[in-house]
């Protein structure tokens, strides 16, 4: 199912980066920004702060659209985050170390919501891609994160850090953009897609309830 490829890719998008920057944040703020290792560990460590909220934050986001929207609501989500995590990442990218530290930690604490957001997004949509295949489904799109990890250190960061320390975030942000713009591709006849409505009812835009008439009440 390519539906389910393209999942595997954005999940890889956004947990696989998550990974690559774990093994890159701290070497970039003590090198590149000129910091001792100790606060550079910490500046790191606060985009890994933000899994105590964010990912939670990412299903909640996507239930409630869902609740408001349809199906159609969570694609949407996934979208929002990817699309802002990509923006947030190529943003880093061109923060200089002409620039004080913390407009860098700001940029990557944006960049950190959306990151683990879309996490959370992503299994708000995984569930319902391949209902009778859910544990398979699930596995290969968990392994998905390790896979954009992998990709992202070897495309981006190991070939392009020695011509360019930002180049690999630049890269690298301009193509989870891409993958967010995949989201379209998410189209199910019974659920729907961002720009179609659902067939199936438990699918569809939740109906208003009808308001009380007081005259009659």
């Amino acid at each position: 199912d390519p539906r389910i490829v393209i999942m595997i890719l954005q999940y890889g998008a956004c947990f696989g980066t998550e990974l690559a920057m774990n093994a890159q944040l701290a070497t970039h703020f003590r090198t590149y920004f000129q910091m001792e290792a100790g606060s550079a560990s910490v500046l790191a460590g606060c985009f890994g702060l933000m899994n105590l909220f964010a990912r939670s934050l990412g299903g909640i986001v996507s239930d409630q659209l869902f609740a408001k929207f349809g199906f159609p609501g969570r694609i949407w989500a996934q979208f929002i985050g990817l699309f802002f995590e990509g923006i947030f990442l190529l943003g880093f990218g061109f923060v200089d170390n002409s620039q004080p530290w913390y407009v860098a930690l700001i940029v990557l604490l944006c960049f950190s919501i959306f990151v683990q957001m879309s996490e959370g997004t992503s299994y708000g949509i995984v569930p319902f891609m391949n209902p009778k295949q859910l544990a398979c489904t699930s596995a290969l799109v968990g392994a998905g994160g390790n896979l954009g990890a992998v990709i992202a250190l070897w495309c981006f960061y190991k070939p392009l850090g020695p011509i360019n320390t930002l180049l690999p975030f630049k890269v690298h942000g301009i193509y989870v953009l891409v993958l967010a713009l995949t989201s379209p591709a998410f189209y199910w006849k019974d659920k729907g897609g961002m720009f179609h409505k659902a067939s199936a009812p438990e699918f569809q835009k939740p109906e208003p309830e009808p308001v009380a008439d007081k005259d009659n009440a």
